[in-house]
């Protein structure tokens, strides 16, 4: 069977996005670049764009108008990791300080870097790690109130995702 050279191919983002889908692909990235509201399995919410000032919250879709859940989600090669942005405000999702038990994610005008993982035990959800530490995690924050806050764990096992495609 012949082998095809992938030794030519662009770094992202290329100008035919089925290319870039396909380069994913080839590369072993578990989500490709795209529009995606980001939920916690079988709520129907998502991490939410709450303005500036602001911790993340986890809200149900709409809540804040129908934009407010959708966000860019890109992988930057040279850092091996993602990078999410509110498709409506432009804000990235970032973090103040170090990343530290129950850090609060807030919105930023420069983007921090995520990993991307595929859960281990819940089948079509992934992890999203802190790329700066890897030993934290994209979870609800501890404090139990409502709207839940989106912050940093450890713990163990953690907080399943679900990616969910917007268009």
């Amino acid at each position: 069977m012949h082998r095809q050279d992938l030794s030519d191919i662009a770094p992202f983002p290329h100008p035919f996005p089925s290319f870039a889908l396909y380069a994913h692909s080839i590369v072993g990235l578990p989500v490709p670049d795209g529009i995606y509201c980001i939920q916690v399995p079988y709520e129907g919410g998502g991490i939410t764009d709450v303005g500036e000032g602001r911790w993340l919250e986890f809200l149900p879709k709409g809540n804040l108008g129908p934009d407010a859940h959708k966000v860019v989600v890109k992988y930057n090669m040279d850092k091996n990791a993602y990078s999410f942005q509110f498709e409506k405000s432009k804000k990235f999702i970032t973090y103040g300080n170090e990343p530290s038990m129950n850090n609060k994610l807030v919105l930023g005008d420069k983007p921090r870097y995520f990993t991307i993982r595929p859960h281990e035990y819940e089948t079509d959800q992934f992890v999203i790690g802190v790329a700066e530490k890897k030993e934290y995690n994209v979870a609800m924050a501890l404090e139990r109130i409502y709207p839940p806050w989106v912050a940093m764990s450890n713990f163990s096992p953690p907080q399943p995702w679900h990616i969910a495609g917007i268009y």
